[in-house]
């Protein structure tokens, strides 16, 4: 409010000045003097007049930018909450694999890790869904503290999270999931004030090829993750390095035979 007085104030006494020289030149022009009356009217009306209403238009205008702002403000939370699961405070399933679009058109290679939570329903029916969220939350931190800085972590259903770690190696790959699994193995998860329940994850991974596509490497890294839990779960199964080769080898003789059909067909 003090602002819109100084501005109103401002541009009240600018028009009172001009008010008075227009007078003072008029009165120049028919050659006749500009008495001490017509000086204060010129002075004083424009004051009474325009200092009120230039009051109300600024102190409305500053409200106005304020609530701009602010509208600004949250159409950017709300955009960055449309990417975020609640529960977990990780990118949401289509918010990941868009990351995982993008940071994969910049990098050459990397690699998926799809994990689930072993007998994650048996908690659920038996402790019921709020211990669930708890564990849920136990495992998103653990991603977050065992993962490098530039890694993507989302949780892409229930209870089944991904991690795509760009230009990881397989072998750097399979450190970092077997971490995570230690981790959340060896961090407590306690059901009740006395009661510490197990809480595992079965993990499956897949190297990312340029040529691929992120279904295809979801795929592969699901298909892996079924074998974890085929195992015994509380395991790490990744894609063997061969079938990886061979996969995108496949893919870049069925790249290199379009392309030579196209020729012809031109």
């Amino acid at each position: 409010m003090k602002s819109a007085l100084i501005k109103a104030f401002i541009v009240s006494a600018a028009a009172a000045l001009l008010c008075v020289a227009i007078n003072m030149i008029v009165g120049l022009i028919r050659n006749e003097p500009v008495g001490t009356l017509s000086i204060s009217l010129s002075l004083i009306l424009p004051l009474i007049t325009a200092f009120p209403a230039m009051t109300v238009v600024f102190h409305r205008n500053a409200q106005l930018s304020k609530a701009f702002s602010d509208l600004e403000k949250a159409h950017h939370e709300l955009q960055a909450r449309s990417k975020i699961d609640y529960m977990t405070n990780l990118y949401n399933r289509e918010a990941f694999f868009e990351m995982m679009r993008t940071v994969r058109s910049r990098q050459d290679a990397g690699a998926l890790l799809l994990i689930d939570a072993d007998h994650f329903k048996n908690i659920n029916d038996k402790y019921g869904h709020t211990v669930g969220d708890r564990a849920l939350k136990l495992i998103a931190y653990a991603l977050q503290n065992v993962t490098r800085k530039g890694d993507l972590v989302g949780r892409v259903g229930g209870e089944e999270f991904c991690v795509y770690l760009p230009n990881a190696s397989r072998a750097a790959a399979i450190s970092v999931a077997e971490r995570i699994r230690v981790e959340i193995e060896n961090t407590p998860f306690y059901v009740s004030q006395s009661h510490v329940e197990p809480l595992t994850i079965s993990a499956g991974g897949a190297l990312a090829h340029k040529s691929d596509s992120n279904s295809q490497i979801f795929s592969r890294a699901d298909h892996c993750l079924y074998e974890a839990k085929n195992q015994g779960r509380n395991c790490i199964v990744f894609e063997p390095a061969e079938a990886a080769e061979t996969d995108a080898r496949k893919i870049h003789l069925i790249s290199d035979a379009e392309e030579s059909r196209d020729r012809r067909n031109f």
